[in-house]
């Protein structure tokens, strides 16, 4: 028995008006036991390395100072108004201005949503329904299954992320060549819970292989880490920039960001959705998604744009970024080097927030394990693997995490 059919017979037992009304999509939902139930069991572990946020280590925020600055500041109304439908216009003219400052780029005006979730599941009514092929990377985060899967019912078609210590661009070539009709292509760079960036090299060959596509293609570039690179040579910006140039005809190139992580709010939940096109058919495309929005959440909070756009006005950001950033660079240098030098095996990493350790053992027996030593992980079953978020471990306990690591992996 599925969880949710688990679910469905406590409510026809309990609740059968419940039961004899339920929609399709509420007989097929359920929670899974994720990042966010894992996350709660390991509270108390004195290392918590599941959520991908940024922290101290030892349970408390480090904020960007020149946000958390603007808090205090704010007048009543950029606070207590109604944000217009489809976000504060100056944060949105704002963000765009900020993709397009990285690189020639195709760029309708973004749409604000509440976080990067909200914004694939837009993506996601716009352009997915139960017979649509929509090519995953593996292993991938989780909750694309419940957005495609569950709630749209697409027809999930995996590709996998690493191979032979890099990007398997053969299994993306083999996934797009066996599409029987228009599909949905997703990218997630860095990745979570890989950690990996292509090269340029590698980023020039998946340009490619896209452009030469024999099905007309979505493309939608979850960017939820940009920027996040902790080697030379990789691929220091989204390939939204490049795929926004391709044949309308054929590619349309979606990017879902926000400033979650590239600004560090995590709290914030504000993210936007780019359609890479402009003109008449963004203007078409924004319509569609605005009605998306007004008809499930309505508009995202007015006190948390109003601070996202300060902070991207305010001339210190950018060298505030630049030190936290500095700081997880220096964690994943420190767990990059230990796991080395204690042969823990692992698959290559080099951005983001996230390692993945392959485990020898039942990858929930290994998790539970690392619990009973204080140590919170998250199960990467699909790679065999737990993945460590470093990103929200205190530099001084990276090598406590490592020789746990080494203890309950092989």
């Amino acid at each position: 028995m599925s969880d949710a059919q688990r679910l469905n017979a406590v409510i026809r037992a309990h609740a059968p008006a419940a039961a004899a009304r339920m929609s399709d999509l509420g007989q097929r939902i359920w929670f899974p036991k994720g990042v966010p139930a894992q996350a709660a069991d390991a509270r108390n572990c004195a290392i918590n390395a599941t959520i991908g946020q940024l922290t101290n280590g030892h349970g408390g925020a480090v904020p960007l100072s020149t946000l958390a600055r603007h808090v205090q500041q704010m007048p009543d109304e950029e606070v207590f108004f109604y944000a217009p439908q489809g976000g504060h216009k100056g944060l949105r003219t704002a963000w765009r201005n900020r993709i397009k400052s990285r690189g020639p780029t195709r760029a309708s005006l973004p749409l604000a949503t509440n976080g990067l979730t909200h914004g694939l599941s837009l993506v996601a009514d716009l352009f997915v329904d139960p017979d649509t092929e929509v090519l995953l990377p593996v292993p991938c985060w989780g909750n694309y299954r419940l957005i495609f899967g569950v709630r749209r019912q697409g027809l999930l078609r995996p590709y996998s992320v690493i191979s032979d210590g890099g990007f398997d661009i053969e299994s993306l070539r083999t996934a797009l060549s066996r599409c029987t009709g228009p599909a949905v292509l997703v990218l997630n760079f860095p990745s979570n819970p890989v950690g990996y960036t292509p090269t340029l090299e590698e980023a020039d060959a998946i340009v490619e292989v896209i452009e030469q596509a024999p099905v007309p293609l979505v493309v939608l570039c979850d960017d939820a880490y940009h920027g996040m690179v902790w080697e030379d040579g990789l691929l220091p910006d989204s390939l939204f920039h490049r795929l926004s140039q391709s044949d309308p005809a054929r590619v349309l190139a979606v990017k879902v960001d926000g400033a979650t992580k590239e600004l560090f709010f995590f709290g914030g939940r504000v993210g936007f959705v780019t359609m890479g096109v402009e003109g008449p058919a963004a203007s078409a495309l924004e319509e569609k998604l605005l009605g998306l929005a007004r008809s499930s959440i309505s508009t995202v909070a007015t006190p948390s744009q109003n601070l996202v756009l300060h902070t991207l006005e305010d001339p210190d950001t950018p060298a505030r970024i630049a030190k936290l950033l500095a700081g997880i660079e220096a964690r994943y240098k420190r767990l990059k080097a230990g796991l080395i030098a204690q042969n823990v095996p692992h698959l290559p990493f080099n951005s983001g927030f996230f390692a993945l350790v392959k485990v020898a053992r039942p990858v929930e027996e290994v998790r539970q394990a690392l619990l009973a030593d204080g140590v919170g992980v998250v199960s990467a079953p699909d790679a065999g693997a737990v993945r460590v978020s470093y990103a929200s471990v205190a530099d001084d306990d990276i090598d406590t995490l490592v020789d746990a690591l080494a203890r309950h992996a092989r």
